[in-house]
């Protein structure tokens, strides 16, 4: 079977594995605690009051022990708490520490940096159309 480069997928495949790579580079190369994964789960983790594991894996459409093993890895780091729910004691909210918080703006920084380099030559134009067919593309995927 021949590999199609030209197909959108190939070419969407690819560029998302090359922004994560950019992205981890840069992470490390700033000396950050946090993967590119971790930081958006964090993200999602800080602007919520009460996230819980199986809401934040449907968020990021990841499977639960995936999350799980981020998490496990930012609490080990003391970027995030469990907390038992008062009423059910299986239940497991997720919090942000202020470490959590710390390290969060340091990435929030870095990727406004680089957010520079991987626009170059984008006009705003250009990325708002590229917002709309994105977003036709997952409405489309998800019927």
């Amino acid at each position: 079977m021949e590999l199609d480069k030209d197909s959108l997928q190939f070419i969407f495949a690819s560029t998302i594995r090359a922004l994560h790579k950019f992205s981890a580079v840069e992470f490390e190369k700033h000396g950050l605690a946090l993967s590119p994964e971790q930081f958006h789960l964090l993200k999602i983790i800080s602007s919520k009051e009460d996230s819980i594991q199986s809401e934040l894996a449907e968020i990021l459409q990841l499977d639960k022990s995936g999350i799980m093993r981020h998490i496990d890895q930012m609490e080990t780091k003391g970027f995030v708490l469990r907390v038992n729910d008062a009423i059910d004691r299986r239940k497991k909210y997720i919090i942000a520490t202020e470490a959590g918080e710390t390290e969060l703006e340091r990435c929030k920084a870095v990727l406004s940096q680089f957010g520079d380099v991987i626009l170059k030559g984008i006009s705003d134009a250009e990325i708002l159309v590229f917002r709309q067919v994105l977003s036709k593309l997952k409405e489309n995927a998800e019927r």
